[in-house]
């Protein structure tokens, strides 16, 4: 098979768009990452405030006055482990 000038130039493109098609795969897989990581400290966020907001509104309880909720929570697990 006969070469000209015109197929190395062909082939420069080919090896410098395969090139750059590996190098946008590599970033886009560090931002899927990133991505993944952020979505899962996102929802560790979210579900630490749902429990807050949980604990916040039984203050008003009479067997938790004077005590913090977690106070409150760690009493009654007690309790629930004496019972069993």
């Amino acid at each position: 098979m006969v070469r000209n000038v015109t197929d190395s130039i062909d082939d420069s493109r080919i090896e410098s768009v395969v090139q750059e098609i590996d190098r946008l795969i590599t970033e886009m897989t560090a931002l899927r990452s990133q991505l993944v990581f952020l979505s899962h400290k996102s929802a560790d966020q979210t579900r630490s405030v749902r429990t807050a907001n949980y604990f916040g509104m039984w203050a008003d309880r009479q067997d938790m006055r004077g005590l913090s909720s977690r106070e409150w929570l760690e009493n009654l697990r007690a309790k629930q482990w004496t019972r069993q």
